[in-house]
């Protein structure tokens, strides 16, 4: 049987492990602003249970964890690239061929999408690496050749796995992105791989 989840208010005390302290305390919620351990961002007026010797804050109940989660979301990162214009061609296509509907904004969910599925995948994050120098002979980049700047807001943890990628490919961002797009036209236009279109589907259904 579930047993009910105690909701907490301001003033009500609990106990704690104090990192500070290095000791079990008294704690008692009050509402504070909240910063990420990474500082990306800070969770406005959160309830959180606060040591009553040291004042540091030491727990934070599962009532405050979606907001929490709303504003981790909401934190954002820029990743920015000037492309040969052919990438962006490439990925538009791309965009339109899972979802004819959506709008070219879903080039920022399409990039995330395999950026993260590298990032906690070895044998993807080398098939990147690889996959660059397979970009150059595709699309070789002749001198005057058009170009157009991909400039997009990502969530933080997207900025982090591309951060990951580029040390452990030993390719700068700009790099990253040939071969990922380049990924992209492989599986997405020359030959589908219809598991993965269908979780794209799904992604561009609730992006639109």
């Amino acid at each position: 049987m579930r047993t009910s989840m105690k909701i907490f208010q301001e003033g009500d005390q609990s106990r704690a492990v104090c990192s500070h302290c290095a000791d079990l305390v008294v704690t008692t919620f009050r509402r504070r602003d909240v910063p990420f351990s990474d500082g990306s961002s800070v969770a406005k007026n959160i309830l959180v249970g606060v040591c009553d010797v040291c004042d540091t804050t030491v727990s934070i109940p599962a009532q405050s964890t979606p907001a929490i989660s709303k504003t981790r979301k909401e934190a954002t990162a820029s990743i920015e690239a000037n492309l040969p214009a052919i990438y962006v061609d490439v990925l538009d296509y791309a965009v339109h061929t899972i979802d004819h509907r959506a709008s070219t904004d879903f080039r920022r969910v399409l990039l995330s999408y395999f950026l993260h599925q590298a990032a906690g995948d070895a044998q993807l994050a080398t098939k990147l690496k690889a996959m660059h120098a397979k970009a150059l002979v595709r699309f070789p980049e002749h001198r005057g050749v058009a170009r157009r700047r991909l400039s997009m807001k990502v969530p933080v943890r997207v900025s982090e796995d591309l951060q990951s990628l580029a040390t452990r490919t030993e390719l700068n961002t700009t790099e990253l992105l040939k071969s990922v797009v380049c990924s992209i036209q492989d599986d997405v236009l020359t030959a589908p791989k219809p598991k993965l279109i269908q979780a794209l589907q799904g992604l561009a259904a609730i992006s639109i």
